[in-house]
């Protein structure tokens, strides 16, 4: 089990999970309507799916004796 791999992993896996929820609101038009986007939605899936890799060698990787 290498524990830095886990780690990392684990940290890429949250940074996914803020850039999926990050929501940005915007007022147009002197407050009559406003826009809400995700600016960072593209970046959500390479970030999960690199921190379920990291785990996953992580955990089958096994340190040298």
């Amino acid at each position: 089990m290498n524990k830095s791999l886990i780690i990392i992993g684990i940290v890429l896996l949250v940074i996914g999970i803020v850039a999926g929820a990050f929501i940005t609101t915007q007022s147009h038009l002197f407050g009559l309507y406003t826009t809400t986007s995700t600016p960072y939605a593209a970046y959500m899936i390479p970030l999960l799916v690199g921190g379920i890799i990291l785990i996953i060698v992580g955990a089958l990787t096994g340190k040298k004796e």
